[in-house]
C-alpha cells in the first residue's frame, strides 16, 4: 500500500509544516505535524465527528483541542491524507505530559520516558474499509520505534483492546471514564 518511505523532508500544506513520513503513488500520505495551520482545523474538527455518537458532544475536538494536541513536539500529531486530504490522524503523548492524571499511577514505567500515549486515534468512517488506520498505526508505531520509546498506551473502550492485531496487556480498568457512562481499559503494547 505504501510503497515508498521517504526520509523526512519538509513539506507545506495549508500553512501547515509537516514531514512526509511515507506516500504512495495513489494518493495516501502520512505525515507528521510540525505546525497545524489554522486553515486545517476543521479538518480535525470534522474527523473527530466520529466520537459524538459513542462518546458525547464533549470528546469531539474544538479548536483549543487541536491547539493542545497538534503541539509538536511537545505532541506528536499525525496525519493520513488522501490526494491530499485529511482523513484520519493519531497523536502521540509522552506519558510524562500526564502527571497530574490520577490514572498515570498505574502504569509502572511512568517516570521512564519510553512510553507513548495514544490520545487520539481517528480515521473518517468512510475510509475505514481501504486499510489507511493500518498504514498509519505502522508508521506511527516505526516512528516512535525510532525515537527511542519502546511502549504505547492508551484508554480504549471496554473490549475494543480484544480487537487489536496484536492484543495488549490491560493495566487498568477505568468506569465511568471521563464521565461516558462507558468502562475504558488503559492498556500497553510493546513496541
Amino acid at each position: 500500500m505504501v510503497s515508498d518511505i521517504k526520509d523526512l523532508f519538509d513539506f507545506t500544506f495549508s500553512n501547515s509544516k509537516t514531514k512526509i513520513l511515507a506516500e504512495s503513488e495513489n494518493g495516501i500520505s502520512v505525515e507528521l505535524v510540525e505546525f497545524l495551520g489554522e486553515s486545517e482545523y476543521q479538518n480535525i474538527i470534522n474527523i473527530s465527528d466520529v466520537l459524538v455518537e459513542t462518546y458525547g458532544k464533549q470528546a469531539k475536538f474544538s479548536r483549543i483541542t487541536v491547539k493542545k494536541y497538534f503541539n509538536y513536539p511537545k505532541t506528536l500529531p499525525f496525519i493520513i491524507r488522501f490526494k491530499g486530504i485529511p482523513q484520519g490522524f493519531v497523536i502521540g503523548v509522552p506519558l510524562e505530559n500526564f502527571e497530574k492524571e490520577h490514572w498515570v499511577a498505574c502504569d509502572e514505567y511512568f517516570g521512564f520516558y519510553n512510553t507513548i500515549y495514544t490520545y487520539a486515534f481517528i480515521i473518517r468512517e468512510e475510509y475505514r474499509n481501504f486499510g489507511l488506520s493500518k498504514i498509519l498505526k505502522r508508521i506511527y508505531h516505526s516512528t516512535l520505534k525510532r525515537r527511542g520509546y519502546k511502549f504505547v498506551t492508551g484508554h480504549v473502550r471496554e473490549g475494543v483492546s480484544k480487537t487489536f492485531l496484536k492484543p495488549p496487556k490491560v493495566i487498568a480498568k477505568f468506569e465511568n471514564w471521563n464521565n461516558t457512562g462507558y468502562t475504558f481499559e488503559y492498556y500497553r503494547t510493546e513496541l
